[in-house]
């Protein structure tokens, strides 16, 4: 029988409008379809076939403009009331339970029984062999309920040809689903981020690991509100989904999210706009067709549509092999510990880029600068702009304009080693850039 959550204040509905709490825009208006298409979709790729399954509650667009999470727009699947995302965090325990069914998949996952799932699936079609998207899970079962039954989890299926079902949404460099129970301050520490709220109110309170009503050691303490302006109590890095896919097939993934066990305190997955993009050495032209969804929007009434997408093809392949292979190719140029000075070796990388750009004046440039987590977060940071514009301000001197460079900081918050040893730590000071040609 399991355990049960006592003295938590379930909290009133925010309704459809904006809110004006915090700095967090919802909306939880804009058609299924607009989400996926405008929003999520990055280069290389179209859809059709958009699906979603939950409350209407459990799926908006998010606009970030207090940067908690190095992820400024996107859209966020939640297992309750996304409104409930909101910060400051200041609520003990936020939750509103959706009355949604779980999910198959998702209970394998969690080895538990799942509800309130919301689940958005779509199929697609890439111009390279990888696709790729950054993430963030969240969740208000942080930290009291880890390592407990209360396991909330999401999911990433993908499925096609030569694919059998595959999550994609794991602990990277392992196999391992992301739930509560993986990642958290305990496990996998080096991908979460602690933004708990103290409960100062309650003299007493459930100890998750004993099982019993406690005494408070935080009653009427004037504690500061978590830094992070966000209502959940923990959340992950930025984090990227991969996997490998045949260019100009048709795949289908389903990303899925739901409370475990029982229905009360939400979780969600936010996923970055324009990060759902196909990059490689392939890069083919796309001649596949869906017939389109014919999901209305929501909130208002549905509006003719064409009977199928329109395609976006890229075009013709005029590169040569060398060029091709930097195309939509994910690069990385590291530095040494507290530098952002790069190497010769790194000059010779970026200035084959730049021939690249010179050639190909429909093309830009993304660089995106990282560190590893030696250090405050708020210096690294800074640390991870000032490699980032190195990069940049070298370009600009060899000669491409500024208008052809895209440039994004995310400090520690997205390793793609571990930070445990300095191997890993060296494989996250880095800069990530990747050549794109424009539509």
């Amino acid at each position: 029988m399991c355990f049960s959550k006592p003295y938590i204040a379930i909290l009133l509905i925010l309704g459809l409008s904006f809110q004006g709490i915090a700095q967090v825009q919802l909306d939880t208006t804009q058609s299924i379809e607009y989400m996926v298409e405008k929003i999520l979709l990055g280069d290389g790729v179209v859809v059709g076939n958009v699906k979603f399954q939950g409350s209407s509650y459990s799926l908006a667009s998010f606009t970030d403009h207090s940067e908690n999470f190095s992820i400024k727009d996107g859209i966020l699947l939640s297992t309750g009331n996304v409104y409930y995302s909101k910060g400051p965090n200041n609520q003990f325990h936020a939750g509103w339970a959706s009355n949604q069914k779980g999910d198959e998949s998702l209970d394998q996952l969690a080895n538990g029984e799942t509800r309130d799932a919301a689940i958005l699936e779509f199929d697609f079609i890439t111009a390279s062999e990888n696709i790729a998207f950054n993430f963030i899970f969240a969740s208000e079962e942080y930290n009291e309920y880890v390592g407990s039954q209360f396991n909330d989890v999401f999911g990433f299926f993908v499925s096609g040809p030569n694919k059998p079902l595959e999550n994609i949404a794991i602990i990277p460099e392992t196999t391992t689903p992301i739930t509560v129970n993986t990642v958290n301050s305990e496990q996998n520490n080096h991908f979460f981020v602690d933004n708990s709220f103290e409960n100062t109110t309650d003299r007493f309170i459930w100890d998750v690991r004993e099982k019993k009503v406690i005494e408070n050691p935080n009653f009427l303490l004037d504690l500061p509100l978590p830094k992070y302006n966000i209502q959940f109590d923990g959340f992950t890095t930025v984090l990227t989904a991969r996997t490998t896919v045949i260019p100009n097939q048709i795949y289908h993934i389903k990303i899925a999210i739901a409370d475990v066990a029982d229905g009360i305190l939400d979780s969600g997955v936010f996923l970055e706009a324009g990060t759902f993009h196909s990059y490689g050495k392939q890069l083919v032209k796309i001649n596949n067709k869906f017939s389109r969804s014919t999901v209305p929007k929501r909130g208002v009434e549905p509006e003719p549509i064409a009977s199928e997408i329109e395609i976006k093809e890229l075009p013709e392949s005029t590169l040569s092999s060398k060029d091709s292979l930097l195309i939509n190719r994910i690069l990385n140029v590291e530095f040494e510990f507290d530098s952002y000075s790069f190497s010769e070796t790194s000059k010779d990388i970026i200035n084959d880029v730049f021939s690249i750009l010179k050639k190909n004046p429909d093309s830009f440039i993304e660089i995106n600068g990282h560190t590893d987590n030696v250090g405050t977060e708020h210096y690294n940071f800074l640390l991870s702009e000032r490699r980032a514009r190195a990069v940049s301000v070298y370009l600009e001197e060899l000669g491409l304009h500024k208008s052809r460079i895209k440039t994004t900081y995310f400090g520690e918050k997205s390793p793609i080693k571990t930070n445990t040893n300095e191997n890993g730590r060296s494989k996250n000071r880095r800069v990530e850039f990747v050549v794109r040609i424009s539509d």
